[in-house]
């Protein structure tokens, strides 16, 4: 991988955290302030602009309502159009005042205060319409006609239809003088059943303040009342026979349409899976020495097709071991690579990347520890190719070209069913579908799978804490994600069993996604030696261990540099602490005050491996650092 990829990679990085992070903030922003999913209809102002406001106006002063008339036209369809003249008398002019609506579980719209500025809010329980304009807020007698659609869900009882409609809210807060409710029906409406209710907060009025005529011939009902108090409530109310309101709005397709959307997703890509995306089936074998034909310096690109910084530090690993050259720790975590003998007979790469490293360098001469992070960029710049070149082949591939595809085919399907998921769930109690919303959940799902993907094929082969890091991060925001939309859909929509069925298909689908990287079949082989000998690293048979010891004094650091690149090489150590162990002529501690004498221990296998790890991680710190310095120029 070159230096611009590499540079090019790491931005992209911050760049999709930080969309990450803004686009978090704003889809649960957004939420709060613009939607009440409680209720059928969202929070919304129609504001209309009503000029300044009079220095001596009273905010929410007192008035009087002298007159509550009220029409309403029943549709066969289950929907009322209600046209309300309220009359008010102010003594003294306010700011604003507010009336309550009718409010419940159904879908109002159309909201209108003839010839007057206003603003609504259609809230959870509360829906109320305020009069702003300041001049049918003087003091004196006004009228206010207000108009607006009610049209309720289709009726879920298997029996009865029902006609319920609260003419005068209980939540009114403001006695009235004189009501006149009129209420017009279709022709064959069933007159059997017509009741009517009124009291305080829905308690039946034992004084009789109102009167009720049903006429059935006109199909029409009157209430009047007179002198009614403060939160006093009108309810009409009939039970129908069973089909009778046709074309009620129903949303019960959407509880459809959600499994379905999300269930076709997970099987597309569990077929995607099955044919594209799946490893190729290879024999194992058992692996308990260096593998034959792959040096540590290449696992990386075995497994990824890149080249890391971990890869160059297991050939500078490889160089010490060679005797081309020592690794002196002359201050705690400063370093110094000494130059000793040419590697002539090794592969061209390799006497490439050694002559990179110690260029302008004479023979027992040291590469200082501030020049070492651009000498490995340039070591990694130039071998790169030459690493890829060996693994040309399709077989060879970390990641065939038709996985490749379908992962990406299938990360863009589940981004797009949460954003249409997100986006329908409002439709079934029919609000106004949150377009802007829907499009950064797809958006951000979409940007949090690239970089856990990134992470996860990377897990394997870098031990590095940032990757981890950002495989943690990427999967917290993914499954916030998920649960944002199933949350939201279980608000909208009510049912568990959708809820359960949206959330198991996306994280299925997230697991296909993740896994789909299919290798090529000499790949995968190879992937498969690698494993097997890691797995032998961490778990040695102690009498095989023995006897490869036995047949080579060097089989510890031979095995040590493939357990540096999974991080085992402590528990590989530990195993050969009883062994007669050579001490490595090619690292030395020469931190003064830490030289060994007789009368303190040897230092051991799990001394050395420790070693060996704290100078990889400081050099990969320090190569990071020198990464991000050159991003500021």
């Amino acid at each position: 991988m070159k230096k611009k990829e590499f540079t090019k990679n790491r931005i992209a990085v911050i760049i999709a955290l930080a969309f990450i992070a803004t686009a978090l903030i704003f889809c649960f922003g957004k939420t709060q302030i613009a939607n009440a999913e409680d209720n059928p209809s969202v929070e919304e102002r129609l504001a209309v602009d009503s000029g300044a406001v009079p220095d001596d106006a009273v905010a929410g002063g007192a008035f009087e309502v002298t007159d509550y008339a009220m029409n309403i036209e029943v549709g066969k369809d289950h929907s009322y159009n209600v046209v309300e003249d309220v009359s008010v008398n102010i003594p003294t002019k306010v700011q604003e005042i507010s009336f309550s609506l009718p409010n419940g579980n159904f879908h109002m719209d159309e909201v209108d205060v003839e010839d007057t500025a206003y603003s609504v809010n259609l809230a959870s329980g509360a829906n109320t319409v305020t009069i702003t304009d300041i001049d049918k807020l003087e003091e004196g007698r006004h009228t206010y006609k207000i108009k607006y659609r009610i049209q309720e869900f289709e009726d879920r009882n298997a029996s009865t239809d029902m006609f319920y409609f609260t003419a005068l809210p209980p939540e009114w807060k403001q006695p009235v003088t004189k009501v006149k409710i009129t209420a017009s029906f279709p022709d064959d409406f069933p007159w059997d059943d017509m009741q009517c209710y009124a009291g305080q907060f829905g308690v039946e009025d034992v004084n009789n303040r109102v009167s009720f005529d049903a006429d059935e011939s006109s199909k029409t009902v009157s209430i009047t009342g007179e002198k009614l108090p403060e939160n006093y409530g009108i309810t009409l109310k009939a039970e129908l026979p069973d089909g009778y309101w046709k074309g009620a709005l129903n949303g019960s397709w959407v509880l459809i349409a959600i499994p379905c959307i999300m269930g076709g997703i997970l099987l597309l890509l569990a077929l995607l899976w099955l044919f594209g995306g799946k490893d190729p089936r290879v024999e194992k074998t058992n692996e308990t020495k260096p593998l034959e034909g792959i040096v540590p310096a290449e696992i990386g690109y075995i497994f990824n097709g890149e080249v890391s910084i971990r890869d160059i530090l297991m050939i500078i690993i490889y160089f010490a071991r060679k005797g081309y050259l020592r690794i002196s720790e002359y201050e705690p975590k400063r370093y110094r690579l000494f130059r000793k003998e040419e590697p002539a007979e090794e592969e061209k790469y390799y006497r490439n990347a050694y002559n990179t490293l110690f260029e302008d360098i004479y023979q027992d001469r040291a590469v200082q520890m501030e020049d070492l992070g651009e000498r490995l960029m340039r070591v990694r710049d130039a071998i790169g190719d030459d690493i890829a070149a060996g693994y040309s082949g399709a077989e060879n591939s970390s990641f065939t070209p038709l996985s490749r595809m379908f992962r990406y085919i299938s990360a863009g399907f589940l981004a797009a069913g949460l954003g249409i998921v997100n986006a329908l769930s409002y439709r079934y109690k029919y609000l106004p579908i949150q377009y802007v919303e829907s499009l950064a959940v797809a958006a951000l799902v979409g940007i949090a799978i690239y970089i856990f993907c990134k992470a996860i094929d990377k897990r394997e082969s870098e031990t590095d804490e940032d990757n981890r890091t950002m495989e943690v991060i990427s999967a917290i925001v993914l499954l916030a994600c998920i649960a944002y939309v199933a949350s939201g859909a279980y608000k909208r929509t009510g049912s568990i069993t959708v809820t359960l069925a949206l959330t198991a298909a996306a994280v299925f689908s997230l697991v296909f996604i993740s896994i789909m990287r299919a290798r090529g079949k000499d790949n995968a082989e190879l992937v498969m030696r690698i494993r097997q000998l890691r797995n032998f690293i961490y778990h040695p048979d102690p009498t095989v261990l023995v006897q490869n010891y036995i047949q080579d004094r060097e089989y510890y650091y031979d095995m040590l540099q493939y357990a540096l690149t999974n991080g085992a090489e402590e528990s590989w150590a530990e195993y050969f602490l009883t062994l007669d162990v050579p001490e490595p002529d090619w690292y030395s501690d020469d931190i003064e005050g830490h030289a060994f004498s007789n009368l303190r221990e040897d230092m051991t296998t799990v001394d050395y491996a420790r070693d060996l790890k704290t100078f990889m991680r400081t050099i990969e710190t320090a190569f990071a650092d020198l990464m991000r310095r050159n991003r500021r120029r």
